[in-house]
């Protein structure tokens, strides 16, 4: 009796665990809220690098539905010097998806960045962006992106 009541305590108490870390937000908060909180940073040679995870909410409140059940991450540099760079990958403990396709995006909202939307095929919370030869002689740089799935939209 003794562990069962232990077992129902503990699971009751998991699942308020769980619940209480999810973030529920209305659309008129909710990207002020992910950009703050989402994005990852490095800096090398003298330019900072910004990347951050787009989640299905994020796309429907930006553009108004998801793009598709892959994963895009946007990646920005400033000051904008015209970087370039080879190839990005998603890496997760012993698994790696290389970027199925990037574009170099006009921004007005980030017009001193340039700014990269990448398109992996797989969905990996939780890993690291590695970005190869990037121009001007930085190098690779590898980046842990933040899982921000906990941030959701309260549907209306």
């Amino acid at each position: 009796m003794k562990s069962t009541l232990f077992a129902t305590t503990l699971l009751f108490g998991f699942v308020a665990l769980l619940c209480g870390c999810t973030k529920r937000l209305p659309e008129s908060e909710y990207l002020s809220f992910y950009e703050a909180n989402c994005k990852s940073e490095f800096f090398r040679g003298g330019v900072t690098f910004y990347a951050m995870p787009l989640s299905a909410d994020y796309e429907k409140v930006k553009w108004g539905t998801p793009l598709d059940s892959g994963m895009r991450v946007l990646f920005w540099a400033t000051p904008r010097s015209n970087l370039e760079f080879e190839n990005a990958f998603l890496i997760s403990k012993k698994d790696s998806s290389a970027v199925v396709a990037f574009r170099k995006s006009v921004t007005f909202e980030l017009g001193a960045a340039d700014s990269f939307v990448l398109s992996f095929a797989d969905k990996k919370n939780g890993a690291a962006l590695y970005v190869s030869n990037v121009s001007h002689g930085i190098g690779g740089i590898e980046m842990n992106l933040k899982n921000c799935d906990n941030i959701r939209l309260i549907e209306k």
